[in-house]
């Protein structure tokens, strides 16, 4: 039986309804969910931050660019599961089985990977942090990112200043990271033009950056 809490019944009422086995661009901020099957399903561009997932069943189901946040999976199943471009910041692992589950470009912060089950991690091409402190940044840059301090599409899910109005490191050295800082200068120049949805990730942040570098001015 699942708890009745708004944010989570919007998730389980899609997946009951929808023969569609897709779920895309949602902020499922602090949802709780217990017992709910999300086998074999599409996880694009989502944000489980401070979401309770325990004892669920997601077998089989891929995750682009999705971030779990402080997430509680707890007992939960992701056999068979694929995450590309994921984020896991002291995320819950507690018995959470990841048997041949693959995982590409994931970064995992301040997790314990002590009580996980069959968890296989190549290092190669996933990272893992202890910490996330902010890399510097020159003036020019810093007044770029500010320029998008309260912009209406990336305000509300903290992806790039956090509440504290400090700019969410882990989101900003994973861009400068992946992008290098002229393409990254260059994308925030142009990145209002494409900025007309809310974004709800780091790595969807990050992706929308490099479209908007190869733009001119």
């Amino acid at each position: 039986m699942l708890p009745k809490k708004k944010n989570l019944s919007r998730l389980v009422i899609f997946r009951k309804k929808s023969k569609e086995m897709k779920i895309t661009n949602k902020f499922y901020s602090k949802a709780f969910c217990y017992k709910a099957i999300f086998s074999n399903v599409k996880f694009i561009n989502v944000n489980f931050k401070g979401a309770i997932l325990t004892n669920c069943s997601f077998k089989n189901s891929s995750f682009f660019n999705v971030e779990f946040l402080g997430t509680n999976l707890k007992n939960s199943n992701f056999s068979g599961a694929i995450f590309k471009n994921c984020i896991f910041s002291a995320t819950l692992l507690k018995n959470v089985n990841f048997k041949n589950t693959k995982f590409e470009n994931c970064i995992f912060v301040s997790v314990n990977f002590n009580v996980v089950k069959n968890l296989e991690l190549n290092t190669d091409i996933n990272q893992i942090l202890s910490t996330h402190n902010l890399i510097p940044l020159n003036k020019e840059l810093e007044e770029l990112f500010n320029k998008y301090k309260f912009h209406q599409n990336l305000q509300n899910s903290r992806v790039l200043y956090l509440k504290s109005g400090k700019l969410n490191s882990l989101t900003v050295n994973m861009i400068m990271s992946n992008l290098g800082e002229k393409k990254c200068k260059q994308g925030l120049i142009n990145l209002e033009k494409n900025l007309s949805s809310r974004i709800v990730t780091s790595y969807q942040l990050c992706s929308l950056i490099d479209k908007s570098s190869s733009y001119k001015v």
